[in-house]
């Protein structure tokens, strides 16, 4: 895989330092494939509200280092998927940036950004371009995880290059309405994820 590896070679600035560094050393470990399952905190919600629709739903999974997601997603359903990274080895992953694409105004049905969020020095560009691309109507979901150490602190502690360290964090910047939310309180886990439905 290694042989076939593509790098983006120039970020648009808005992605943090070592991002790419930090993210290629995960394929070298287990946890690169699969992150221990905490995308289903995002794929199955987002299954459950595309209903009937997902075999015709157009979905974006940003981040997915591997192709683990996008299997993922078509085996629940959603079979026009694709994946939009700063690497990638797979014919199934586009190579890119998310506060500067290419892609046409409305052409989503959805985006997920699984744990990527915490890697932007411009949230509010990753957010604005997210929703440029989803079609009225459609659905922007988030995975974070939330750190203990550094809630209400505003502190960053690195690869992180910025302060949203929860759900709450990310709905006061998205300002959509929530269709899902993952509480980490609510079952110990530091992962939280939360599912908007863009205004029509």
């Amino acid at each position: 895989l290694k042989k076939k590896l593509r790098i983006l070679p120039e970020e648009m600035g808005g992605v943090g330092k070592d991002t790419i560094e930090h993210n290629l050393s995960a394929l070298g470990v287990r946890a690169g494939f699969g992150m221990g399952n905490r995308m289903s905190l995002l794929l199955y919600p987002l299954a459950a509200v595309l209903g009937r629709r997902k075999q015709n739903s157009k979905v974006l999974i940003v981040g997915p280092r591997t192709e683990d997601d996008i299997y993922w997603a078509r085996a629940l359903g959603m079979t026009d998927v694709r994946g939009l990274d700063l690497f990638s080895y797979s014919p199934w992953i586009d190579l890119g940036d998310i506060h500067q694409t290419s892609f046409s105004d409305g052409e989503f049905d959805a985006i997920i950004l699984g744990w990527v969020i915490s890697y932007s020095n411009q949230p509010e560009k990753m957010v604005s371009e997210c929703k440029r691309i989803i079609k009225d109507g459609g659905y922007l979901g988030f995975g974070i995880e939330s750190n203990p150490d550094l809630r209400n602190s505003g502190a960053v502690k690195p690869p992180r290059v910025n302060s949203l360290n929860s759900a709450s964090d990310i709905a006061a910047l998205v300002r959509e309405s929530v269709v899902f939310n993952h509480d980490p309180a609510l079952d110990e886990s530091t992962d939280n994820a939360v599912l908007f439905q863009l205004s029509k």
